[in-house]
């Protein structure tokens, strides 16, 4: 059974779901084996059935719609496969920058690791603030809280990190 009818020299096809059912599967085994991912391949394959969808008076008439489509599935892949590329590239770059270089108070205690028991809002404040040497509207600013709310976290984290030099200080006695 044909999912074309000829009309002249254009080729018609019957309907979108036809193409859809006849050709969906092995598009997506096909292209499984090119990608290494089943999942990847139905995504793309699905997209570009859906770009068809919204082209489809232009698409029905082209002389291979499955080609169309399997050339849109294709390039879905290829742009996945890129941003996913970049997006690798672009965490390796942040988590190298992220890593902090050793930040130590006066008494060679590492900062990251005292901060790192806080609480998070209490953490960002106090790295903004002490790290960073933003000023108290700064940080509001940047976390999007008030500037009472600043001060709290701040004050709270100033008590939490004198219990844990209360308590370094008794054990080095």
């Amino acid at each position: 059974m044909s999912d074309a009818t000829g009309v002249g020299d254009v080729v018609v096809v019957e309907s979108l779901e036809s193409l859809f059912r006849a050709h969906y599967p092995r598009l997506v085994r096909a292209l499984a084996v090119v990608s290494g991912s089943q999942e990847s391949a139905a995504d793309a394959v699905q997209e570009a059935f859906v770009k068809a969808h919204l082209h489809w008076r232009r698409v029905e008439r082209y002389d291979d719609p499955v080609g169309w489509i399997r050339r849109v599935a294709i390039n879905k892949l290829r742009d996945d496969h890129r941003r996913h590329g970049r997006k690798e590239r672009a965490m390796e770059r942040l988590q190298a920058d992220a890593r902090p270089d050793q930040v130590e108070w006066s008494n060679g205690t590492d900062v990251a690791a005292l901060l790192a028991d806080l609480p998070r809002q209490q953490r960002l404040a106090m790295a903004l603030f002490y790290v960073n040497g933003l000023s108290v509207a700064e940080v509001a600013a940047s976390l999007k809280i008030s500037e009472g709310a600043v001060k709290f976290h701040l004050h709270q984290g100033r008590d939490r990190l004198r219990g844990v030099f209360a308590a370094d200080q008794e054990t080095h006695r």
